[in-house]
Protein backbone atom coordinates (compact mmCIF):
# COMPACT_ATOMS: atom_id res chain seq x y z
CA UNK A 1 0.00 0.00 0.00
CA UNK A 2 2.85 2.41 0.68
CA UNK A 3 4.17 2.05 -2.90
CA UNK A 4 0.74 2.97 -4.26
CA UNK A 5 0.60 5.97 -1.92
CA UNK A 6 4.04 7.09 -3.10
CA UNK A 7 3.09 6.77 -6.76
CA UNK A 8 -0.17 8.63 -6.19
CA UNK A 9 1.57 11.46 -4.33
CA UNK A 10 4.19 11.68 -7.11
CA UNK A 11 1.44 11.96 -9.74
CA UNK A 12 -0.35 14.68 -7.75
CA UNK A 13 2.90 16.60 -7.26
CA UNK A 14 3.71 16.39 -10.98
CA UNK A 15 0.21 17.51 -11.97
CA UNK A 16 0.30 20.42 -9.50
CA UNK A 17 3.80 21.48 -10.54
CA UNK A 18 3.74 20.96 -14.29
CA UNK A 19 0.02 21.51 -14.97
CA UNK A 20 -0.08 25.30 -14.53
CA UNK A 21 3.11 25.76 -16.57
CA UNK A 22 1.72 23.62 -19.39
CA UNK A 23 -1.57 25.54 -19.31
CA UNK A 24 0.28 28.86 -19.50
CA UNK A 25 2.34 27.61 -22.45
CA UNK A 26 -0.83 26.53 -24.28
CA UNK A 27 -2.48 29.92 -23.65
CA UNK A 28 0.59 31.81 -24.88
CA UNK A 29 0.76 29.66 -28.00
CA UNK A 30 -2.91 30.35 -28.74
CA UNK A 31 -2.39 34.10 -28.19
CA UNK A 32 0.61 34.17 -30.52
CA UNK A 33 -1.31 32.32 -33.24
CA UNK A 34 -4.19 34.82 -32.99
CA UNK A 35 -1.74 37.73 -33.20
CA UNK A 36 -0.06 36.23 -36.27
CA UNK A 37 -3.40 35.65 -37.99
CA UNK A 38 -4.52 39.24 -37.29
CA UNK A 39 -1.20 40.56 -38.58
CA UNK A 40 -1.73 38.68 -41.85
CA UNK A 41 -5.26 40.09 -42.16
CA UNK A 42 -3.92 43.63 -41.71
CA UNK A 43 -0.99 43.06 -44.07
CA UNK A 44 -3.28 41.70 -46.78
CA UNK A 45 -5.40 44.87 -46.64
CA UNK A 46 -2.47 47.28 -47.09
CA UNK A 47 -0.76 47.99 -50.40
CA UNK A 48 2.75 46.56 -50.63
CA UNK A 49 4.48 49.92 -51.19
CA UNK A 50 2.87 51.32 -48.04
CA UNK A 51 4.12 48.38 -46.00
CA UNK A 52 7.67 48.94 -47.18
CA UNK A 53 7.86 52.66 -46.50
CA UNK A 54 5.41 54.39 -44.17
CA UNK A 55 3.32 51.93 -42.19
CA UNK A 56 4.12 50.28 -38.85
CA UNK A 57 1.79 47.55 -37.57
CA UNK A 58 1.59 46.28 -33.98
CA UNK A 59 -0.81 43.50 -33.00
CA UNK A 60 -1.44 42.70 -29.34
CA UNK A 61 -3.74 39.95 -28.15
CA UNK A 62 -4.88 39.31 -24.60
CA UNK A 63 -3.79 36.14 -22.89
CA UNK A 64 -6.93 35.20 -20.96
CA UNK A 65 -9.62 36.66 -23.22
CA UNK A 66 -10.36 36.95 -26.90
CA UNK A 67 -9.80 40.72 -27.20
CA UNK A 68 -7.05 42.19 -29.36
CA UNK A 69 -5.74 45.57 -30.44
CA UNK A 70 -4.24 46.39 -33.83
CA UNK A 71 -2.18 49.58 -33.82
CA UNK A 72 -1.42 51.03 -37.24
CA UNK A 73 1.02 53.95 -37.47
CA UNK A 74 0.79 55.61 -40.87
CA UNK A 75 3.68 58.00 -40.27
CA UNK A 76 3.59 60.86 -42.77
CA UNK A 77 0.81 59.51 -44.99
CA UNK A 78 -1.85 62.07 -46.03
CA UNK A 79 -4.98 62.27 -43.85
CA UNK A 80 -7.26 61.03 -46.63
CA UNK A 81 -5.28 57.82 -46.58
CA UNK A 82 -5.79 57.51 -42.81
CA UNK A 83 -9.58 57.50 -43.18
CA UNK A 84 -9.52 55.11 -46.14
CA UNK A 85 -7.19 52.70 -44.35
CA UNK A 86 -9.22 52.82 -41.13
CA UNK A 87 -12.47 52.08 -42.95
CA UNK A 88 -10.94 49.30 -45.04
CA UNK A 89 -9.30 47.61 -42.06
CA UNK A 90 -12.36 47.90 -39.83
CA UNK A 91 -14.38 45.97 -42.41
CA UNK A 92 -11.70 43.27 -42.65
CA UNK A 93 -11.09 42.75 -38.93
CA UNK A 94 -13.38 40.74 -36.64
CA UNK A 95 -15.72 42.71 -34.36
CA UNK A 96 -13.77 41.77 -31.20
CA UNK A 97 -10.62 43.56 -32.45
CA UNK A 98 -9.99 47.19 -31.56
CA UNK A 99 -8.27 49.21 -34.30
CA UNK A 100 -6.06 52.19 -33.46
CA UNK A 101 -4.83 54.26 -36.40
CA UNK A 102 -2.21 56.94 -35.84
CA UNK A 103 -1.11 59.54 -38.37
CA UNK A 104 -0.95 63.20 -39.24
CA UNK A 105 -3.96 65.31 -40.18
CA UNK A 106 -3.39 67.87 -42.91
CA UNK A 107 -5.57 70.32 -44.78
CA UNK A 108 -8.09 72.58 -43.04
CA UNK A 109 -8.01 70.51 -39.84
CA UNK A 110 -4.21 70.30 -39.64
CA UNK A 111 -2.66 69.74 -36.22
CA UNK A 112 1.05 69.80 -35.37
CA UNK A 113 1.14 66.35 -33.73
CA UNK A 114 0.04 62.92 -34.93
CA UNK A 115 -3.56 62.01 -34.15
CA UNK A 116 -4.65 58.62 -32.81
CA UNK A 117 -8.02 57.38 -34.00
CA UNK A 118 -9.66 54.38 -32.31
CA UNK A 119 -12.11 52.65 -34.62
CA UNK A 120 -14.33 50.10 -32.92
CA UNK A 121 -16.89 47.93 -34.58
CA UNK A 122 -20.47 48.82 -33.68
CA UNK A 123 -22.32 46.27 -31.59
CA UNK A 124 -25.17 44.65 -33.48
CA UNK A 125 -27.67 45.39 -30.70
CA UNK A 126 -26.99 49.15 -31.00
CA UNK A 127 -27.64 49.29 -34.74
CA UNK A 128 -31.07 50.39 -35.89
CA UNK A 129 -32.62 49.60 -39.27
CA UNK A 130 -32.40 52.40 -41.82
CA UNK A 131 -35.57 54.42 -42.22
Amino acid sequence: MSVLDNVLSLLVACAAGVGPIALLAVLQNHRDRRARALFHVVASQLPAEALRSDVAVDVRCRLFSRGATVHLDLGGAPSQRIWETAAQLRRALPAWVRLEVEGRVDGALAVPRPVRITVESPRPETLRPAA
